[in-house]
């Protein structure tokens, strides 16, 4: 008798396992099926958005980023996201995703706000223990179920004595 309720304990434990995995696997899909939008590439630009404003350009469309000057670690410092090309009605959102090639520096990402055309806001990167100073910003432009997406390197200043 106690082999037998072991196994039927055994039997639901195992259904139980396989149900809530397809169930896992269905709630997965139907979640990134929701949130997939295609990702347009600006073409890779080599300027240097802490020397000046970059621009990239792709068929019609144009995204300028700057860069303060100088940009320090552990400190906030302003950026700003221009575009032209995108009716005003189609842009849902701007962001700027910053990493270091290579190196995993955690969640790093900036929701930019809008003001006069213009997509601003704050950021502050974090000292890389490596020493290294080399950062991508990846801008996203999310624009009616598709993001637009450039690519910008540049170099940290460093560390201020402040």
């Amino acid at each position: 008798m106690l082999k037998k309720i072991f196994s039927l304990v055994l039997f639901v434990a195992v259904t139980a396992v396989f149900l809530y995995g397809l169930y896992l696997q269905f709630a997965n899909k139907n979640i990134t099926e929701q949130t997939v939008t295609s990702v347009i590439n600006f073409p890779y630009s080599d300027c240097q958005p802490e020397l000046r404003p970059c621009s990239v350009s792709l068929a019609g469309r144009q995204l300028r980023f700057s860069l303060p000057k100088q940009a320090f670690y552990l400190q906030v410092f302003p950026v700003e996201v221009s575009l032209a090309g995108f009716a005003g009605n189609e842009l849902e959102a701007v962001s700027i995703r910053f990493e270091m090639p290579g190196m995993n520096m955690a969640g790093n990402q900036v929701q930019l706000s809008v003001n006069k055309g213009l997509w601003h806001g704050k950021a502050m990167l974090p000292v890389c223990t490596s020493g290294r100073s080399d950062w991508q910003a990846m801008v996203d432009v999310k624009a009616k179920g598709k993001t637009y997406r450039a690519i910008f390197s540049f170099v940290v200043a460093g560390k201020t004595d402040s």
